[in-house]
C-alpha cells in the first residue's frame, strides 16, 4: 500500500516539481505509472486489418495486452512509465518517451509469425519501438512504426494530473517492412504495398486513478515456430533435395 501511495503522490505532484524546477532551463522528469491509470490503445485501420485478414494474417495479445471490442482489432496496453521534459520558460511539459514493458501482440500468418513486446515510444524520432521475434531470433528495441503526433500532449489539472495524446498514421519502418514481409512469408503483391499501409494509431490517456495488480516486468517476446504448412513444405523441400542428390550419386 505504501508503494501504491507513493506512485500516485508521485504522479501528482509532477506539476509542482516544474515550478520547484525554476533556474533551470528544462528538466527531465521520469514517471512510473504501473499503479495509476495509464493506458494507451492501439487501433488498427479499417483498411489495413480487412486486408491482413485477406491474407490470412492475424494478430492476437500477449503479456499485458488486452484485446478490446469482442475480438476487433484494438488493443489495450498498459503504460508503465513516461519521461516527460519539464519546460521552464513556456510552463510546459513535452513528451520524451514513454514505454508499455510486459505487454506484446502476436502477428500470424498462414505461412509465418512474429511477435512485438514491451513496446517503447521515442518522441525525439516519432518512433515507436519493440522487441521483434522470428523463427531467426529476437531483436531488442527494434524500430517498428513510424508515426506522426495528431494530438499533441494535454493536461488536465481538475482531479489531480491527467494527460492526453494520440498518435497517427503508424507506418511500418524500412527495416520493420522486410522482417515482416520474411518472418510472415508474404506474397510479391503483399510485400508491395507494405510502404504504403498505415497501420492505425495510438491514444495515450493517463489519470491519476489507482490501479492493482500490473507487473512492468519485461515480456520475453515469445519466438515463433514454423506453422505445420510452413514446416510440412520445408520438409518436403528438404527430402526433394536429398532425391536429387541420391539421383546424381547413382548417375555418376
Amino acid at each position: 500500500m505504501a508503494s501504491i501511495t507513493h506512485t500516485s503522490r508521485h504522479f501528482l505532484v509532477a506539476a509542482g516539481l516544474v515550478g520547484a524546477s525554476f533556474g533551470a532551463q528544462a528538466l527531465n522528469l521520469t514517471i512510473p505509472t504501473t499503479l495509476i491509470d495509464a493506458e494507451s490503445v492501439f487501433s488498427f485501420n479499417t483498411d489495413t486489418s480487412d486486408l491482413m485478414s485477406s491474407m490470412g494474417v492475424g494478430v492476437s495479445a500477449l503479456g499485458n495486452t488486452r484485446q478490446l471490442g469482442g475480438g476487433g482489432w484494438n488493443f489495450m496496453m498498459p503504460v508503465t512509465q513516461v519521461t516527460l521534459n519539464a519546460s521552464i520558460f513556456s510552463l510546459s511539459l513535452d513528451p520524451v518517451s514513454g514505454f508499455a514493458s510486459g505487454s506484446g501482440l502476436l502477428i500470424k500468418s498462414e505461412t509465418g509469425a512474429l511477435s512485438l513486446a514491451n513496446f517503447g515510444l521515442d518522441f525525439k524520432r516519432n518512433v515507436l519501438t519493440a522487441d521483434l521475434a522470428t523463427a531467426q531470433g529476437t531483436q531488442k528495441t527494434f524500430d517498428v512504426f513510424a508515426f506522426n503526433v495528431a494530438e499533441n500532449l494535454h493536461l488536465s489539472t481538475s482531479g489531480g494530473l491527467s494527460m492526453k495524446m494520440n498518435l497517427t498514421d503508424m507506418m511500418l519502418t524500412a527495416g520493420a517492412q522486410t522482417q515482416f514481409a520474411s518472418a510472415l512469408q508474404l506474397e510479391e503483391y503483399a510485400v508491395a504495398v507494405l510502404p504504403m499501409l498505415n497501420f492505425g494509431s495510438l491514444s495515450v490517456d493517463i489519470s491519476p486513478m489507482l490501479r492493482l495488480g500490473l507487473s512492468d516486468k519485461s515480456l520475453t517476446a515469445p519466438v515463433p515456430e514454423l506453422p505445420p504448412l510452413a514446416m510440412l513444405a520445408l520438409g518436403l523441400a528438404g527430402m526433394a533435395f536429398v532425391s536429387r542428390r541420391r539421383l546424381s550419386m547413382l548417375e555418376r
